[in-house]
C-alpha cells in the first residue's frame, strides 16, 4: 500500500479498495481455517455453493466486523503516512521482506522434498493457496543430489502418519492363500480406441480373451493422479498428504507382506512426475526413478529387457510387477502411421492429422514391446499362474470436441479420463463388462480376489470390486491444480477460486437437481480418511 501511495497518491478510492480487499481476504481465511479443521482440505468456490444459509450469514457478519476493524486500521496508517515529510522506504522494505520470505520458504521445501524430509513437507498442506515448488528431477540432473541414493537411505525411516485414518480398521488378509503372480502393464496415455488390430496388433491379440471393462475411467488426467487413484483406490485430492507423509499404498504394502517380490520398471522413471517413490511404492526398493535411457525408444526396449532378465532369475516366490511404458511421442515419425486405419483423422486438416499420426505411431512403438513381452510370457509359460493386467494412467485428447486440446491434463472430458482396463485371469471366464468402473475399483478387486482381505472396501477405498459390476454414481478425478466430480451427466470442475460445469460433450452447463447430492457425497469421500 505504501508503494501505491508513493506513485499514485493516497486517495479515498485507494483507501476504500484496500479496506474492502483486506476485509474479504481475512474473512475468507477465517472461513477456510474452520472448513479445513472439519474436512482437512481447503475450501473452494465449488464447496462454497453447498454452504447453508447460516454459513453465508456468518460470513457476511464476519466481513462487516473486518470492515470496521480495517477502517480504523487504515485510518491510523493514513495519518502516519501523511505526517511523514521525509521519503519513506516502508513499502519497498515490506516488498523485499515478502519476496525474500517466499524464496526462503520455497527453497526449504525444495530441499525437504528432494531429501525426503517429511516433517517439513507435511506442514505445507495446512497453508491456504500455498503452491510448493518441486525440483527433485532438476536437482538430480544438475548433479546436486543423487535421488536413488537419498531414497535408499530413507527407505528404512519410520514415518508418522498421524493425519491419516488409512485403513479405518486393521486389514484382515490371509497371507497363506495360494495366490497367482500379478503383472500390470501400464501404457501411459492410452486411449481405449487404440486397441485395434491395425494400431496395436500384439496387445489386442494378447488381450483378445480377457475380462474387458469397456466403460472404465481413471481417477486423474495426469500420470501422478491417475496412478494414485489406481494403486490407492482413493480420490486424487488425498495425494498431497500421502506424498508428504511418504505413505505407501496398502495394496502394494500387502503384496510385500504376503511374500510377493514387488518391483516396478518404468521407461520414463517413476520419480517425477508420477512420484511413486514417495507414494504407492514408498517402501519398495526395486523401482527406478529416472528414465532408463536418454532415448525414449531405447527406454522402452530396456523396460522389456530388464523384466526379461528379472523373470529369468526368478525363484519360487510369487511376484507383483508393474511395467510402465511411456510412448515416445517426441521421437517418432508421424509419416510411418499415415496408412494406419483410425477414426480421428480429418479431411483437409493437415496439422491435426500430424498430431493424430504422431500419437498413433508412439503407441505402435509400445505395441512392438508388448510383442516382445508376449514371447517372454509364452517362453516362461506364465499365463497358467499369472494375472496379466493392462491399463493406463489417463487418456489422450485429440481435439475431440473441437476446442484445440491435445494431450492430457487440460480438462476432464471422457477423452482424457476414459482408459482401458483388461485382465487375463487364469480360471476366470473372459467377459465384457459394460457398467461404469474406475481406477478406484482396482485396489479393492486385487485385495479381495488375490490377497483374500475380508475388510469392507470402504475401510481403505472409495471403490468396489470390479467383478461386482457396481457402477459409480460419481467419480472424483484430479490433476495437478484442480479436481472434478464426474457424474453420469455432468463434469463439475473445481479450480479453487472458480468452478465450471460441463456436459458429456464438454459444453458449458449448470448445476441442478441431484448434482448437489453428488457434490456433498464427494466432499465426504474427500475427508473420510483423515483423523
Amino acid at each position: 500500500m505504501s508503494l501505491i501511495h508513493r506513485f499514485i497518491g493516497f486517495g479515498a478510492i485507494l483507501v476504500i479498495l484496500s479496506i474492502v480487499y483486506a476485509s474479504i481476504v481475512n474473512s475468507l481465511l477465517i472461513m477456510d481455517a474452520n472448513f479445513f479443521a472439519s474436512n482437512r482440505f481447503h475450501m473452494s468456490l465449488m464447496t462454497a455453493v453447498l454452504f447453508d444459509s447460516q454459513t453465508y450469514l456468518f460470513a457476511l457478519f464476519q466481513i462487516m466486523i473486518m470492515l470496521v476493524f480495517h477502517y480504523f486500521l487504515g485510518k491510523e496508517i493514513g495519518k502516519f503516512l501523511e505526517t511523514r515529510r521525509e521519503k519513506t522506504y516502508l513499502g519497498v522494505s515490506v516488498a523485499v521482506l515478502v519476496i525474500s520470505s517466499w524464496v526462503y520458504v520455497q527453497g526449504v521445501h525444495i530441499w525437504a522434498d528432494a531429501t525426503y524430509q517429511s516433517y517439513i513437507t507435511t506442514f505445507t498442506r495446512y497453508l491456504p493457496l500455498f503452491r510448493p515448488i518441486h525440483a527433485k528431477r532438476d536437482l538430480a540432473r544438475l548433479g546436486l543430489i543423487d535421488s536413488d541414493q537419498l531414497r535408499e537411505k530413507n527407505l528404512s525411516k519410520e514415518v508418522s502418519d498421524s493425519e491419516l485414518l488409512y485403513p479405518k480398521t486393521p486389514l484382515q488378509c490371509s497371507n497363506d492363500v495360494e495366490s497367482k503372480n500379478v503383472l500390470v502393464i501400464l501404457i501411459d496415455a492410452l486411449r481405449p480406441e487404440m486397441l485395434t488390430h491395425e494400431i496395436m496388433p500384439n496387445t489386442s491379440k494378447l488381450f483378445n480373451e480377457s475380462s474387458n471393462f469397456e466403460n472404465h475411467y481413471s481417477g486423474g488426467t495426469s500420470s501422478r493422479m491417475g496412478m494414485f487413484s489406481l494403486f490407492y483406490g482413493l480420490p486424487s485430492t488425498y495425494w498431497r498428504v500421502f506424498h508428504d507423509n511418504l505413505k505407501p499404498s496398502l495394496l502394494i504394502q500387502q503384496f510385500d507382506e504376503s511374500g510377493y517380490d514387488v518391483q516396478a520398471i518404468s521407461s520414463s522413471g517413476l520419480g517425477s512426475p508420477a512420484v511413486l517413490d514417495r507414494t504407492a511404492f514408498a517402501g519398495v526398493s526395486k523401482i527406478n526413478l529416472k528414465p532408463l535411457s536418454d532415448s525414449e525408444v531405447m527406454s522402452l526396449q530396456l523396460t522389456t529387457d530388464l523384466w526379461e532378465e528379472s523373470i529369468n532369475q526368478k525363484n519360487e516366490s510369487k511376484f507383483f510387477t508393474l511395467l510402465h511404458y511411456d510412448p515416445p511421442i517426441n521421437e517418432v515419425n508421424p509419416d510411418e502411421s499415415i496408412q494406419i486405419k483410425n477414426t480421428f483423422t480429418r479431411k483437409d486438416d493437415a496439422s491435426h492429422n500430424i498430431e493424430v499420426f504422431r500419437y498413433i505411431q508412439s503407441i505402435r512403438e509400445v505395441d512392438r514391446e508388448i510383442g516382445r513381452l508376449i514371447k517372454v510370457i509364452n517362453k516362461q509359460n506364465l499365463l497358467k499362474d499369472t494375472i496379466v493386467i493392462m491399463t493406463s494412467d489417463h487418456g489422450y485428447e485429440l481435439d475431440d470436441y473441437q476446442t484445440g486440446y491435445y494431450g492430457h491434463s487440460s480438462n476432464y472430458s471422457p477423452a482424457q479420463t476414459k482408459v482401458p482396463m483388461m485382465m487375463i485371469w487364469p480360471g476366470r471366464e473372459a467377459k465384457k463388462y459394460s457398467s461404469r468402473s474406475s481406477h478406484h475399483d482396482f485396489a479393492p478387486t486385487l485385495m479381495r480376489e488375490i490377497l483374500d482381505c475380508s475388510n469392507n472396501y470402504s475401510d481403505y477405498s472409495t471403490g468396489n470390486n470390479l467383478f461386482d459390476e457396481k457402477p459409480w454414481r460419481y467419480l472424483i478425478a484430479g490433476s495437478y491444480d484442480s479436481f472434478s466430480v464426474l457424474t453420469d451427466q455432468k463434469i463439475i470442475v473445481s479450480y479453487g477460486s472458480y468452478f465450471e460445469v460441463r456436459d458429456q460433450n464438454y459444453d458449458l452447463s449448470e448445476i441442478e437437481g441431484s448434482d448437489y447430492t453428488d457434490l456433498e457425497d464427494a466432499i465426504s469421500d474427500m475427508s473420510q480418511y483423515f483423523k
